[in-house]
């Protein structure tokens, strides 16, 4: 049994662990250069109208139902939409001889579009679980694209062409919104059909444009995760996806689902471990920030950065330094381009998974990440950060340097004045930390001791976050600021976070509410998901600039389509060298 790609043929027995540039490399090998760039340009050019579907031959695969499906923003939110969605599920084999999309702006549809899409790579030695624990769910997508602004789609998908899923409709973003417009933030959100589940229900309550996950999504990485090379990875269970997608499938398949990379995201996989974060979710993700899963986008006056922490993190360490600073060196650019003149942008949102700014007396703050990226913010006036890690709800005061500016619940902030607001929205399903250090202003106000932070003994300057066996003491940050806490808020619940923006014209005030929402709840789970109360909230406050001259679409210099299988412009050819990660600790527990 062969893979037929559109370059030509790869063994069965080599796919399941060879990478991206593997395969190029092998192609190339075996049926010349110039056959293999024909191909590339050629996928490149068919890339636009839909994703190539490279097909795995194989009688003994059988086709299976279609479910669930999830959907995500292409590469200008306003005119694109990735639609995805399963078949089979772990240890169950399906294929899916025929994968499509129909779709239109009514149920009649009027237009097919073919899919692509393959399973996840088998971990390989010295990685392969003891338990044989392998994903045979395969995942499908395709890319929409030429979408009008503001438009409500139906869709439906199947496997085989034959049978095809409901009728289900998303809407593109709006292209210039002049009245409020709405997101969702949450982080942590595990595999629990009494916290999960209701979330979700939550998030489609609000009915958000378009939701962002602050990382770790599924957990399916497993309690332990050990350093390259360390053996079998504890608890390595891909089937933890499948309920992942059944939970959130009925509100993401509507609402697109924007997730980001926590720790648990790491699997003992290739790409950094990231190759099966990349296959569940295509996204445009630019990959010249040295990462497989950064991306930028706009939506109206408002700039998103999708970040991964796993690169500069104090605690978690198989991931330290894997960009060699070239994510900061991205960072840097791209924010200076949002604050540019004539950007159109008023406000940057940043989102990555581990805390900046954390009282929880689990994980807690990292100083790995915020000796580096915490000046970058304060220099382009960043005006909010979303993390997740800490399964709690935490706001703190907003900050520039070590200057603390009191905003407690109800406040209205000015950014260009007070500084950066860093909130961790990781309530999203997981389970609770209970225990805080020192004080807050509101919610769980008292704690014991003081907070404390993840630090490097040595913070080089090159943009790598630090070198040593990192510890956690009393959080130097609080004696440099000269204050005994940063908290404005915290409160140990299920929760997500309804965020509206209301535009204004340029030299009127535009607003962002931060509202967090905490449904009805016990130690048990939510017992209810309607009418959330509004636990805490804060709007920032900026004077509106010109509108852009030329409307700005996310990271479209080097894309990664169709889960890694097919690159963008140039194909292979761009596609990033891996970097070594030396030899870093193992570590323990992350949850």
């Amino acid at each position: 049994m062969v893979m037929e790609t559109p370059y030509g043929e790869i063994p069965d027995r080599f796919v399941p662990d060879m990478r991206p540039q593997e395969m190029h490399d092998y192609l190339r090998k075996r049926y010349g250069r110039r056959t293999v760039l024909k191909g590339g340009m050629l996928a490149a050019a068919a890339s636009l109208a839909g994703p190539l579907f490279w097909k795995q031959s194989g009688s003994a695969f059988a086709a299976g139902p279609t479910a669930p499906q999830w959907i995500s923003y292409g590469p200008d939110p306003t005119t694109s939409m990735y639609l995805n969605w399963s078949v089979g599920s772990y240890n169950t084999p399906a294929s899916a001889p025929s994968p499509q999309v129909r779709w239109g702006t009514t149920s009649g549809y009027g237009s097919t579009q073919a899919a692509s899409g393959g399973t996840v790579p088998v971990p390989a030695p010295p990685w392969t679980d003891t338990a044989g624990d392998a994903d045979d769910t395969v995942y499908l997508n395709t890319l929409l694209t030429g979408l009008t602004p503001g438009t409500t789609y139906h869709y439906s998908v199947s496997s085989d062409g034959v049978n095809w899923s409901s009728d289900v409709t998303f809407t593109t973003g709006q292209a210039n919104p002049t009245s409020p417009w709405t997101f969702a933030v949450t982080g942590d959100e595990a595999t629990n059909s009494a916290t999960t589940l209701p979330i979700a229900e939550v998030i489609a309550g609000i009915n958000p444009e378009f939701t962002i996950i602050a990382g770790d999504l599924s957990y399916a990485s497993g309690g332990v995760l050990l350093p390259a090379g360390g053996g079998a990875q504890p608890s390595f269970t891909p089937s933890a996806w499948d309920t992942y997608f059944q939970y959130v499938g009925p509100t993401a398949q509507s609402i697109p689902w924007l997730p980001g990379v926590g720790n648990h995201e790491m699997e003992p996989l290739t790409d950094d471990g990231y190759a099966g974060f990349v296959t569940r979710f295509p996204q445009p993700y630019d990959l010249t920030s040295g990462s497989p899963v950064v991306r930028d986008f706009t939506f109206g006056n408002v700039a998103f950065l999708q970040l991964d922490g796993n690169d500069l993190s104090a605690e978690i360490s198989p991931n330290v330094g894997y960009t060699g600073g070239a994510q900061t060196t991205w960072l840097r650019n791209k924010l200076a381009g949002y604050r540019a003149a004539g950007s159109g942008i008023d406000f940057i949102v940043v989102s990555f998974h581990n805390c900046m700014f954390c009282s929880n007396q689990t994980h807690g703050s990292d100083g790995g990440i915020r000796t580096v990226w915490q000046p970058i913010f304060d220099e382009y006036n960043v005006d909010v950060v979303f993390n997740g890690h800490v399964h709690a709800y935490e706001r703190a005061h907003p900050i520039s340097g070590t200057t603390v500016t009191l905003a407690p619940t109800g406040s209205t902030v000015e950014p260009l004045t007070a500084g950066t607001t860093y909130i961790c929205a990781g309530g999203g399903g997981q389970s609770l930390y209970t225990t805080w250090y020192g004080t807050s202003s509101g919610g769980t106000t008292a704690g014991t001791g003081s907070a404390k932070a993840w630090e490097f003994p040595t913070d080089p300057a090159s943009g790598t976050g630090g070198s040593g066996t990192a510890s956690d003491p009393t959080d130097p940050w609080l004696a440099a600021a000269g204050v005994g806490s940063f908290s404005a808020y915290r409160q140990a619940v299920w929760s997500c976070l309804q965020v509206t923006v209301t535009p204004a014209p340029e030299g009127g005030t535009t607003t962002m509410l931060i509202q967090a929402l905490d449904p009805t709840q016990n130690a048990g789970g939510v017992t209810s998901y309607a009418n959330p109360t509004v636990m805490d909230n804060v709007t920032l406050s900026r004077t509106a600039g010109p509108p852009a001259v030329t409307p700005e679409v996310g990271s479209t210099d080097t894309l990664l389509l169709a889960g890694g299988a097919v690159l963008g412009a140039g194909a292979y050819a761009l596609h990033r060298q891996r970097r070594g990660h030396g030899t870093p600790d193992a570590v323990g527990p992350l949850n």
